[in-house]
């Protein structure tokens, strides 16, 4: 099929280009802020104009992802984290595309299923080749009745010129700083053409493109008509297992988590199995590994529900009763691995890598409980909880300020212990640098701290942050900075 551009087609191009510009003003400007706030504000204002008259589906989850999306690009603004920083410079494109197919997909509640993951790379491919075709249509279009003569003798020009502007520009910065009065005759051309930066430059045009023909692309290829399969097919050759050997295997599972159940509850309660070991020991050994055999269960948990098949009566019970069983003995295994990890921060004090495991874990047994009851009622499906409730909780550990907690929590514990690790909170994001200004005035005295409070200091009178890189976090630490007395 011939590749077409309409007068509207064009007209959205430039609007991308101007997107594409957004984007690079946004991200290849110093460190990301509120700029990523305001390119997604442009985004979407754009998106939802140009389809503005298309039937959306799945419109729940896509105002929860949209939300989401929100969210996580106001913690730019709003937080200063560098882990979750760097996650959502990758986590929010791949959030932004499928909340575009989402919407645009032409089958409703449907997104929980293979083909759905199936369309996002259809649809990511198909975007490619567009803009592939399209760059090839440029020339056509622009050579389009023009003699072949002519096409050639432009075609060495254009190869003429991409030799000559580089290497020109090598040559006449040499000259300059070999005589000065060619210097002189060369600084009456406007400035920039002697300051420019052709490699910054270069790379910086190229992004603009990249970003603008990426969204363009996207958006124009979601536009087109939308065939819609027949699912009816897949319920054929749906995969089942053997109700008895998932009976047995959850039988020999439920024996052996019995057995450490028992060790865990003699344990906990009557403390004779440390073995020499501290509790900060006994945590470090033993929370990965529960933490693991726990997600381990979710997993044959939600696919003994999904493919086992139920036969009689009896059989279904006695899947559900192992099944409930196995949720148990996980609840069991995940509080054991809470209580390692506490112990741990009762040790060694708190950071952020800890208290993220903590709310994991939080969110774990969440995940148990519903898969509870989803064992008992078959209508409820597991999968669509999982993506809602990852999304809800990815979105909470980057709304709820977790560094602030963990300087927070390690002030209270100082207050207690007379125990802090001030190098680590140095090491936070900029609510460690507040939690420090908050330790000097608990405590002056303590070693090395004024040291680290100067340098940080002279640091905040010396930044100059552009406006894309505004951050609320880093504001409020610098300002805390400077209204402190160091003494």
């Amino acid at each position: 099929m011939e590749f077409k551009m309409k007068r509207q087609d064009w007209t959205f191009f430039l609007i991308c280009l101007a997107l594409g510009i957004v984007a690079e003003k946004s991200f290849l400007h110093g460190k990301i802020g509120l700029s990523y706030l305001l390119f997604i504000t442009c985004f979407y204002g754009v998106f939802f104009w140009r389809f503005r008259s298309f039937d959306f589906t799945n419109k729940k989850l896509g105002m929860l992802m949209i939300a989401s999306i929100w969210l996580l690009a106001a913690s730019f603004l709003l937080s200063s984290n560098m882990t979750l920083y760097i996650l959502n410079i990758l986590v929010i494109p791949l959030f932004v595309l499928i909340h575009l197919v989402l919407v645009t997909y032409p089958l409703q509640n449907e997104w929980h299923k293979w083909r759905f993951v199936q369309k996002l790379f259809l649809t990511t491919g198909a975007a490619a080749v567009y803009v592939g075709r399209f760059l090839m249509y440029g020339p056509k279009l622009a050579s389009k009745g023009i003699e072949e003569k002519t096409i050639a003798v432009l075609k060495r020009i254009l190869i003429g010129l991409a030799i000559s502007v580089p290497l020109l520009f090598v040559i006449i910065n040499l000259l300059i700083s070999a005589d000065q009065h060619f210097g002189q005759v060369i600084s009456t051309f406007p400035m920039w053409l002697t300051g420019l930066r052709i490699e910054e430059e270069v790379i910086r045009i190229a992004a603009t493109f990249f970003f603008t023909l990426a969204i363009f692309g996207l958006l124009q290829i979601l536009r087109k008509k939308r065939v819609i399969s027949e699912p009816a097919a897949e319920k054929g050759k749906q995969v089942s297992w053997d109700s008895i050997v998932s009976m047995t295997v959850l039988i020999l599972l439920n024996i052996v988590y019995l057995l450490f159940v028992i060790v865990q509850f003699k344990y906990f309660f009557s403390m004779t199995l440390q073995g020499g070991y501290t509790y900060a020991e006994l945590a470090r050994r033993g929370f990965f590994e529960l933490l693991f055999v726990t997600m381990l269960n979710l997993l044959i948990i939600s696919s003994t529900v999904s493919f086992v098949e139920m036969g009689t009566k009896a059989v279904k019970l006695s899947v559900r009763g192992l099944l409930t069983l196995l949720v148990f003995f996980s609840g069991i295994m995940l509080y054991s691995a809470f209580i390692r990890l506490f112990m741990y921060e009762e040790a060694y004090g708190f950071t952020f890598a800890r208290v993220l495991a903590h709310s994991f874990m939080i969110f774990l047994m969440v995940v148990l409980g519903y898969s509870l009851i989803r064992i008992w009622l078959e209508r409820l499906s597991l999968v669509r909880f999982y993506i809602i409730s990852s999304i809800i909780y990815y979105t909470m550990i980057n709304t709820l300020q977790l560094d602030e907690f963990v300087v927070n929590q390690n002030l209270e514990r100082y207050k207690e212990t007379g125990k802090i690790d001030i190098y680590y909170l140095n090491s936070l994001s900029y609510d460690g640098v507040a939690g420090l200004v908050e330790l000097y005035r608990l405590n002056p005295e303590i070693p090395r701290l004024k040291v680290l409070l100067q340098e940080r200091k002279e640091e905040a009178l010396l930044s100059d942050v552009p406006w894309n890189s505004l951050n609320l976090s880093r504001w409020n630490a610098e300002r805390i900075l400077r209204d402190t007395t160091l003494e």
